[in-house]
């Protein structure tokens, strides 16, 4: 079990991301407002997931301080290691079930836009997971997630 610590978004593709207390996730869709909505390539890349606790680590790493936010992906959870659940199932709050299909990997987009030589290669395996909507609803910050399959 874990939280949801942050919700992540912006409307354009490479523009800046923001936080919202609260976002609305549509079924097949995405995140309402944000820049993947309804408009991937593949199911698997309606919303993305990545842990506190691995940009702890990789700002350790680095020892550099970077906000959660830079990272691209759109809910940043604490207390759950999303990786352990590739094809599964997870809620979050009451209504939103999402379908974890796979790792994302870091690109050299993000390894130029924060500045930081290495990044693809520190961050393999340890960049966030890929998701699909499967039940609409709104989620909020300090909602809980539950692996239920």
């Amino acid at each position: 079990m874990g939280i949801v610590k942050k919700i992540n978004i912006t409307s354009q593709s490479g523009g800046n991301t923001f936080y919202v207390a609260d976002a609305y996730l549509e079924s097949g869709m995405g995140i309402v407002g944000d820049r993947y909505y309804n408009n991937f390539k593949h199911p698997r890349e309606q919303v993305t997931l990545i842990e506190e606790e691995i940009i702890q680590n990789f700002e350790k790493k680095i020892d550099k301080k970077i906000d959660s936010k830079d990272f691209r992906r759109n809910i940043i959870t604490e207390g759950i290691e999303l990786t352990k659940f590739i094809n599964k199932k997870i809620k979050i709050g009451d209504e939103v079930i999402l379908k974890i299909h796979e790792i994302c990997q870091p690109c050299m987009y993000l390894q130029k836009k924060l500045n930081i030589e290495n990044l693809v290669k520190l961050l393999v395996n340890k960049s966030g997971i890929q998701t699909e909507v499967l039940t609409s609803g709104t989620i909020k910050v300090k909602d809980i997630i539950t692996v239920i399959d």
